[in-house]
């Protein structure tokens, strides 16, 4: 039997950089795999008017893991947590475990009833916005990203960013309005999920409510879930704050041991 693999999926509006940083020690010494979902770089730029599902990635990212027949953990945050339920799904009896950063399943929350009223009504009042994910004419336009931006990170992100990160976030904007889409789409209750793998599930101290209240719903009721609540984290700390997400994800692989 070939080494074991571990496949990072990497979240909206950033590459596979966001895992880059992870030394193969925190991992068990396992295969590393960091590839770019769909419309990221070095892929092609998804045009606009261009359809793109998590059924699509999924499958790209598939593609990219060797036909070894080896066992495969999938550690991903925020819509690679979506797309990496599919992914364990689709893997069958070669997934393995799962390290998951604030899945983003809002169409799960929307429809909550044991989920925090607060994040709940924030998933229902996304849903229904008329442009943050039914209008396809502003989705992944400027306005568009800023509101995006602001929301996971603090107001006033947007305009803050360097000004090569905001064209790189207008040439992947479509895309990215996709992906938030898809996370309002399937609205499977959080206990029909298939999650069947050792999972470490994370949530960040200081993320929005709704994204905490995900990832607590998403361990509720699941003995092969451990839920860690990780201090002075925000959403995008894989990004900001690498240096605790990596020691979480050594944590969730010594589990394994």
């Amino acid at each position: 039997m070939a080494k074991e693999h571990v496949l990072f999926i990497h979240s909206t509006g950033v590459g596979p950089f966001l895992w880059s940083g992870v030394p193969v020690a925190a991992v068990g010494g396992r295969n590393m795999l960091l590839p770019a979902n769909l419309g990221y770089a070095p892929n092609p730029t998804v045009e606009r008017g261009v359809t793109v599902t998590v059924e699509d990635e999924t499958r790209h990212l598939l593609a990219r893991i060797p036909d070894d027949g080896a066992k495969v953990h999938v550690v991903a945050h925020s819509y690679g947590g979506l797309v990496g339920l599919y992914v364990l799904e689709a893997l069958g009896s070669r997934a393995a475990s799962a390290f998951l950063f604030e899945p983003v399943l809002f169409g799960a929350l929307a429809n909550d009833e044991a989920s925090d009223p607060e994040a709940v009504a924030q998933a229902k009042a996304f849903a229904s916005h008329p442009t943050f994910v039914l209008d396809l004419e502003s989705g992944g336009r400027e306005p568009w990203l800023e509101t995006f931006v602001d929301y996971w990170n603090r107001p006033g992100s947007w305009k803050k960013l360097p000004p090569m990160m905001r064209e790189l976030s207008l040439a992947a904007g479509w895309k990215m309005f996709q992906e938030v889409r898809a996370c309002f789409s399937d609205d499977r209750p959080f206990a029909d999920w298939k999650l069947e793998v050792p999972a470490t599930i994370v949530r960040g101290e200081r993320s929005t409510v709704a994204a905490r209240a995900m990832a607590l719903a998403l361990a509720r009721g699941r003995p092969n879930a451990t839920l860690v609540d990780l201090p002075g984290a925000p959403h995008m700390a894989p990004l900001t704050k690498p240096e605790l997400v990596i020691s979480e994800v050594s944590s969730h692989f010594a589990r394994l041991s």
